[in-house]
Formats: C-alpha cells, sequence, structure tokens
C-alpha cells in the first residue's frame, strides 16, 4: 500500500482514485482513526502518506465530502501527540497537517480552519516541547544547543515548518528563521 500511495501523491488520477479506494477500506481504531501499522514504523509518519492523499481524492474528486473525517481524525491524533509526545512523531505530525492542509480546498471553511487552527496549536507545542528558543536582534537564529536532540527529527520539523509558512498556514515572522534554523544545522554537520 505504501506504494500505491507514493505513486498517488505524486501521480495520476487513476493512482490517486486506486490510493484513496485503499485508504478509505482500511480498518479503524475505536476513536474512528486509520489502522496504519503496515504503512510506516509509527502512525504519523504513515499518516504523512495516508492524510494528503484522501485529502486530495476529496478535493478533487469527492466534493470535499470527507473533509469532516480527515479533520475529525487529525483531531485525535493530536489529542494522542499531546497525551504521549515523541520528537520524532510531533515532526512527522507537523509534515503531516502541513501536506493534508496542502491538499485541502479552503472553499470548505470550517473545516480547512479547523485543520489550520490544529497546525498553529501543533507549532507551538512543539517549539515548547523541543525549547526551541531563537534570538530576536539584530539576526534570528537559534539559541537552544540542539547537539544532542533527534537531528533527522528537527531537519523533518524544519521542512514542514518552513513549508507551512511559504502556504501561509503559519505566521513567517514566528517561524521562518526557526525554520532556517533547523535546516541550517543538517549543513553543519
Amino acid at each position: 500500500m505504501k506504494e500505491l500511495l507514493e505513486r498517488a501523491a505524486a501521480g495520476s488520477e487513476a493512482d490517486l482514485e486506486a490510493a484513496a479506494q485503499a485508504v478509505l477500506s482500511l480498518e479503524r481504531d475505536a476513536d474512528g482513526v486509520f489502522e496504519s501499522g503496515g504503512i510506516a514504523e509509527n502512525r504519523y509518519r504513515a499518516g504523512r502518506l495516508l492524510y494528503p492523499v484522501y485529502a486530495q481524492y476529496e478535493t478533487k474528486f469527492g466534493k470535499k465530502a470527507g473533509y469532516p473525517d480527515i479533520v475529525s481524525q487529525l483531531a485525535v491524533l493530536e489529542s494522542r501527540l499531546e497525551k504521549a509526545y515523541h520528537t520524532a512523531e510531533a515532526a512527522d505530525c507537523l509534515a503531516l497537517f502541513t501536506d493534508t492542509l496542502a491538499a485541502m480546498s479552503p472553499e470548505i471553511y470550517e473545516h480547512y480552519r479547523s485543520l489550520n487552527d490544529m497546525l498553529r496549536r501543533l507549532a507551538r507545542f512543539f517549539v515548547e516541547k523541543e525549547e526551541l528558543h531563537m534570538t530576536q536582534f539584530p539576526t534570528e537564529m537559534l539559541k537552544t544547543d540542539i547537539t544532542n536532540k533527534d537531528k533527522e527529527a528537527l531537519k523533518t520539523a524544519g521542512r514542514a515548518l518552513g513549508a507551512a509558512c511559504e502556504k501561509g498556514f503559519l505566521p513567517q515572522e514566528r517561524y521562518k528563521a526557526l525554520s532556517k534554523s533547523l535546516l541550517a544545522y543538517e549543513t553543519e554537520e
């Protein structure tokens, strides 16, 4: 299924429809969230493939009728992450929310806005949990020592925050410099 989702994300309408049908046929847990264990090592990484494809399908072919389901599932994932925080899962969740929101249409404002609000809360929560602090003047730069942190997760988060800023989902004045700092760390090694 992973290969089908990857093809659908970058492929044809036929791949998108086939992947969406596979997604919709997945089992759900007690909270109504897709069981995605066979796709990736954690549900947030699997969600990075699942939910953007689901949202893209709903936007193009489903008349956006699945948006409430998408938003309610992502609300459950956000809640689970807050209860059992892990850096890598939080970074994957940031990417998941950003990519899913990018695939949704702002025409269905209530659901689009709900997901955007969740992304904003998650970004603040991530910064708080990771204790990421920036200098302000004259140059914005990361003043938190991140040498002992999960570098791959921070890179994933940096890319997600940067993409969210570029798409207008997060305020650039708050997250763009942080994104650049997390990505710059990548080149320092």
